[in-house]
C-alpha cells in the first residue's frame, strides 16, 4: 500500500487543511421547492414512524407526488425516539463497509441541501477526530476515503494539540480526521422535516398503527391505538424501536434494543474552548465518545460496562451515577478544561440494533404492499435524508440497486442468539 503522509491528506479536493468542500449532489438528491402535481397512479401511503427512516422517507415520497399520510405515537423529535436528543454526529469513517462511507458522504451534502431548505441552522462542520483506531479499521478507511475522494489527515499527538491545544491526546499514537463531518441537530431537523412534509401537502398525525385486515396476501387496512381502523394502499413500518411489538410475527428477536446514556457538560462563562468553531467531535476516544458544544454542552457518550436492555415506553429515562463516573473520566482525559464544570442537561436513549448491524429494509414475508424499515443500528439517522430518498425510490419503483437489496434484506439478517449472518 501506498504510504500516506500523516500531515498531507486531504484527499483529491484541493482544499486548505481542515477545511471541506462541499460538493453539489446529484439533482435526484436534491430537495424539490414543492410537492410536484400527482400524474402517476401511486398508492396512498402511510407512513409509520417518524424518526429517521420514516420522516425523511414521507417527505421525499411526498416530493415524488405520492398521497402520504405520517404517524408517530409521541411526534416528531419525541424524547422516546431512536432518532431524538439534541444533535448527533455525522461522520464517513466505517473501517471496512463502504456502503456507509457513501451514504453517509453523500448524506452530508443532502444535509445542506436541506437546510438551505429548511432555513433554519442544522448542520455543523467541525470535523471528527478519531484517535488510535484498530489498525485493520485504520487502514480501511483510509483506502476507501482516498477511492472515493473524502478529504482525511493523519495527525500525530503533537500535531493534534499544536491544532487544538485545549484537548488531551497524551498516550495515542495516531489520529485519523475527517473534515468533512460535524454534528447535525437532531430533534430539529425531524421536526423541520416533518413541517416542510405538511407544507408540501403531506398528512402527520399523532396515532400508532398495526397491521388490520388482509386479503389476497395484501394489507387492506390498520388497526389504531384509538380503537379506529384507516386503510392503506402501501404501509411502511418504519418504527424503530416498536418495530419488534408491531411486527412479532417476523420481527421478534431481529432488533435487540439497548440503553444509552449521554451527558452534556458546560463550559465556564464565556469560554468557547470547546465550541464547534474550535474543537472537533472525538470518535473512538477510548472510554466512548463525544461532540463538541453546539448550544446545549458538550455531549459526552460514555462506554458502559455492558449492554442494557430498554422499553422505549415504560421505562424512566434517568441517568445513572456509574455512567456519568465514566463520563468524568472521559472528560478528564479528553477535554481538561471542562473538568468539574456541571452537567447541564442529559439524555436517556434507545439504540435499535440488528445482528450484522446492517439496515433492515424489505417488504414483509406476507404482504406485498408492506414495507419495513429499521435496524438503524447507530448510524441510520445520519444517513436520514439519504434513507428517505433510496427508500422512496424502491417503494415507487424507481430504483432497486442490487447491492444495497441484499444488504438490507430480512434474509440477510439472522435473530439475536442465532448464527452471525453476513457482514
Amino acid at each position: 500500500m501506498k504510504k500516506i503522509d500523516r500531515r498531507s491528506v486531504l484527499i483529491g479536493l484541493g482544499t486548505a487543511a481542515g477545511v471541506a468542500v462541499l460538493p453539489k449532489t446529484s439533482l435526484s438528491a436534491e430537495p424539490q421547492a414543492s410537492a410536484p402535481a400527482i400524474g402517476r397512479n401511486l398508492p396512498d401511503v402511510v407512513v409509520v414512524g417518524a424518526g429517521a427512516f420514516g420522516a425523511w422517507t414521507s417527505l421525499c415520497l411526498r416530493e415524488k407526488g405520492a398521497t402520504v399520510t405520517l404517524l408517530d405515537s409521541y411526534g416528531a423529535g419525541n424524547a422516546r425516539q431512536a432518532s431524538g436528543d439534541e444533535t448527533r454526529q455525522i461522520r464517513s469513517a466505517y473501517a471496512d463497509r463502504e456502503i456507509y462511507t457513501r451514504w453517509a458522504n453523500e448524506a452530508f451534502d443532502i444535509w445542506h441541501h436541506r437546510q438551505d431548505e429548511f432555513k433554519r441552522r442544522i448542520i455543523f462542520a467541525n470535523g471528527v477526530l478519531s484517535p488510535d483506531e484498530p489498525v485493520a479499521q485504520f487502514e480501511a478507511e483510509k483506502r476507501l476515503f482516498t477511492k472515493l475522494n473524502i478529504p482525511f489527515e493523519v495527525l500525530s499527538p503533537d500535531e493534534c494539540k499544536k491544532r487544538w491545544p485545549q484537548g488531551g491526546f497524551e498516550g495515542d499514537e495516531r489520529a485519523f480526521y475527517e473534515p468533512k463531518a460535524g454534528i447535525v441537530k437532531a430533534r430539529e431537523s425531524l421536526i423541520a422535516a416533518t413541517e416542510v412534509f405538511t407544507q408540501k401537502g403531506g398528512t402527520y398525525k399523532i396515532g400508532m398503527a398495526t397491521p388490520g385486515d388482509s386479503a389476497g396476501g395484501k394489507l387492506t387496512s390498520l388497526k389504531l391505538a384509538d380503537g379506529t381502523t384507516m386503510s392503506s394502499g402501501l404501509t411502511i413500518f418504519a418504527c424503530g424501536p416498536w418495530l419488534p411489538t408491531v411486527l412479532p410475527d417476523v420481527l421478534t428477536n431481529f432488533i435487540r434494543l439497548a440503553r444509552s446514556e449521554v451527558f452534556y457538560v458546560g463550559s465556564p462563562p464565556g469560554d468557547l474552548s470547546y465550541h464547534w468553531e474550535r474543537f472537533p467531535n472525538i470518535w473512538h476516544g477510548g472510554g466512548g465518545y463525544a461532540l463538541s458544544d453546539v448550544d446545549y454542552g458538550y455531549k459526552v457518550a460514555p462506554n458502559g460496562p455492558g449492554s442494557l436492555s430498554i422499553d422505549p415506553d415504560r421505562d424512566e429515562r434517568i441517568v445513572s451515577p456509574i455512567m456519568w463516573e465514566m463520563a468524568r473520566r472521559f472528560v478528564a482525559h479528553r477535554t481538561p478544561g471542562l473538568v468539574n464544570q456541571p452537567i447541564v442537561a442529559s439524555r436517556v436513549c434507545n439504540l435499535e440494533n440488528s445482528n450484522n448491524e446492517h439496515f433492515i429494509i424489505d417488504t414483509h414475508p406476507s404482504y406485498s404492499n408492506v414495507w419495513i424499515a429499521g435496524g438503524g443500528s447507530g448510524h441510520a439517522f445520519k444517513m436520514g435524508p439519504k434513507i428517505g430518498a433510496y427508500l422512496s425510490d424502491r417503494v415507487l419503483g424507481i430504483a432497486d440497486p442490487a447491492e444495497e437489496k441484499s444488504l438490507f434484506a430480512l434474509s440477510a439478517h439472522k435473530a439475536f442468539g442465532s448464527p452471525r449472518g453476513p457482514a
